[in-house]
């Protein structure tokens, strides 16, 4: 089992996205695809993809720190 994946329960997980999947969302969505789309090639509720797209900025920014830390 991932680190990014929990189990809840016998059939049930939730899925936790990477940064670099968050970033893949970000754009996906800028170049207009829809978030029940976005939620289903991911493979997590609708919701999840919602608070990405809200919480845009902070990822953003965490991706540039994250790049200056590398630098």
């Amino acid at each position: 089992m991932s680190q990014l994946n929990k189990r809840i329960n016998e059939s049930r997980f939730i899925k936790r996205l990477s940064i670099a999947e968050k970033l893949q969302v970000i754009e996906y969505f800028k170049n207009g695809m829809k978030n029940k789309d976005l939620s289903e090639k991911y493979k997590v509720h609708h919701s999840a993809i919602s608070k990405i797209i809200h919480n845009k900025d902070k990822i953003l920014q965490h991706k540039e720190t994250m790049e200056k830390n590398t630098a």
